[in-house]
């Protein structure tokens, strides 16, 4: 896949993340997970299912027999251990409880487990987004400016859109709420590292006039002076540092100054 597909694919696993913790309830004796979704996910990852006994199994090797095996249940437990070992703790057999150190194994399962509940989907995501190729190049870069300028020039609303989530996926921009500005007017900005309520390179987009433009300054939504200076800019009383193309071009070219940038796992 190309590198904007594996960042398409990226945001559509972010999304699922998102959804799936979001129906996750790991309260005591309420655990409940939704499994459609987690099938979803795992479809994603290089697990693969399997049946033990009663038990519905998600499975990859790790070192030799040892295996990553999750429970397919509503705990959504995850243990580095074997098949057969899961098997047997989690759905013993009578003749196997007549050993008390198989009975210390079906009591005490800590030395196996590795996550439970959010904590194993968060296990999972990661392994499905090292399958995904997210670095990318001058060329990669040029042909995301290329395609969000094509989308500006011809008043795509969802190419528009989709530029600049695959943009904010890279730099970290972030929607940011600015009661100075008309309705109609979407902003973005991205948060300055160790900078409290700081942001910089404030991007305004009129889905009404399909116009983009760019503020790189750095600012606070806190602070009123700030604040005036955005509204004025808004308005048309002061021009932007960019506008049109050059605000794609602009995010290409941060983008390859940034080249390394943190992947996190949603919310």
């Amino acid at each position: 896949m190309s590198f904007r597909e594996n960042l398409q694919a990226k945001i559509q696993l972010d999304r699922l993340v998102r959804e799936l913790s979001a129906t996750l309830n790991e309260g005591p004796g309420q655990w409940h997970v939704d499994k459609e979704l987690m099938r979803t996910l795992l479809s994603k990852s290089d697990f693969t299912q399997r049946r033990a006994r009663d038990l519905e199994l998600y499975v990859r090797p790790l070192q030799g027999e040892m295996m990553e095996v999750l429970v397919f249940d509503n705990e959504l437990a995850l243990y580095h251990s074997t098949v057969d070992d899961v098997a047997l703790r989690k759905s013993p057999e009578w003749k196997e409880m007549v050993s008390i150190r198989n009975i210390r194994r079906i009591l005490n399962d800590k030395d196996v487990v590795v996550s439970k509940g959010k904590e194993s989907i968060r296990r999972i995501y990661g392994n499905a987004l090292s399958g995904l190729h997210l670095s990318y190049t001058e060329k990669d870069m040029a042909a995301l400016a290329a395609e969000a300028s094509r989308a500006l020039e011809q008043k795509s609303l969802e190419g528009i859109e989709e530029a600049l989530e695959l943009f904010s996926q890279v730099l970290g921009f972030q929607a940011v709420n600015l009661a100075v500005l008309e309705e109609g007017l979407q902003a973005h900005a991205i948060p300055k590292a160790n900078g409290g309520s700081l942001l910089e390179n404030l991007i305004l987009f009129s889905d009404e006039r399909f116009w983009i433009g760019l503020r790189r300054d750095t600012f606070s939504p806190e602070n009123e002076r700030d604040l005036a200076e955005i509204g004025a800019w808004a308005r048309g009383e002061e021009p932007p540092d960019q506008e049109g193309p050059a605000v794609f071009q602009f995010l290409a070219d941060l983008a390859l100054k940034k080249r390394e940038w943190k992947v996190e796992v949603p919310a």
